[in-house]
């Protein structure tokens, strides 16, 4: 069988989780310090390619790579013909407009028609203000998008943002929202049909590692007779599992997967109802 190849951000926001990510599920790819740009994995099933996030599309399109790993927002803009399967757990930002904090523009559709706007995204901005009605100039950049009003370049800019908070440190105002982002596994159409067993194992891989990534793993010693109220207080994923303990008639013991920001809640009603030896532990993958 051929080889699959996947396509990895060598840099930027979204290359150290897609590496942990890619880890999780057994393949300890490169690091953004290594100059390896082809790695190797399950005795040559696998490969990863190490890329540029805003080539990636381009990548899988042509058929470079089989899957890809990049933001929602670059597949978008470069409108490749891919298949998006599923989107990933990191990566989250916003595709926003902003304007210098002086500016008297309150709301996207106040820019003037004829504006300049600095971008990243020509595309998506184009299509954003036409939707508004407006025809814009965007003023492409490939970085630094949040000087250019101060420099003249133009008035308005058009720019990824996780929390605004370098949109303030630059003075700026957001004004409108273009897109939410967040980091997707594309495909190459092609591939899904002649590599499918091989993508299906990918995908549910990723579904396992995500899945586990905000659940967390009970174990506790019960008293017997406060079985029946285990169902309500430590529901897990088909119920808590029990098991008797060597040498004990008043104790169980009960294995149970629950929600990360319940945990603290549940094992303050374990030990209400005279729980001992609690313990929580990460689940490497969970299979649903």
């Amino acid at each position: 069988m051929s080889t699959l190849r996947i396509a990895l951000p060598n840099k930027g926001r979204l290359n150290s989780s897609a590496a942990k990510l890619m880890n999780r599920i057994g393949f300890p790819v490169p690091d953004s310090n290594s100059r390896t740009l082809l790695a190797e994995f399950g005795k040559g099933r696998y490969q990863v390619l190490m890329a540029r996030a805003q080539d990636i599309p381009e990548f899988v399109e042509m058929g470079a790579a089989d899957l890809g790993v990049t933001g929602l927002d670059l597949v978008l803009e470069t409108r490749r013909n891919v298949e998006r399967l599923m989107d990933l757990d990191f990566g989250r930002c916003r595709l926003v407009v902003a304007v210098p904090e002086e500016s008297s523009v309150r709301s996207a559709s106040e820019v003037p028609d004829g504006c300049a706007v600095a971008t990243s995204f020509p595309n998506l901005t184009t299509e954003f203000f036409g939707k508004l009605g407006k025809k814009v100039t965007p003023a492409e950049v490939s970085g630094a998008t949040e000087i250019a009003p101060r420099i003249g370049l133009a008035d308005v800019i058009v720019d990824l943002t996780e929390t605004g908070s370098t949109l303030k440190l630059n003075h700026l105002r957001e004004v409108g929202s273009v897109l939410e982002s967040t980091a997707v596994l594309i495909a190459n159409p092609r591939s899904v049909v002649e590599k499918r067993l091989r993508i299906d194992e990918v995908t549910s891989a990723f579904e396992s590692v995500m899945n586990a990534s905000k659940k967390r793993y009970i174990m506790a010693n019960v008293p017997k007779d406060k079985l029946q109220t285990l169902n309500i207080l430590v529901p897990g994923v088909s119920g808590p599992t029990v098991m008797t303990i060597m040498g004990r008639e008043d104790l169980v013991a009960i294995h149970a997967v629950t929600n990360e920001d319940e945990v603290n809640g549940v094992i303050a009603m374990l030990k209400n109802i005279g729980a001992t030896g609690i313990l929580v532990m990460p689940i490497d993958r969970m299979v649903l």
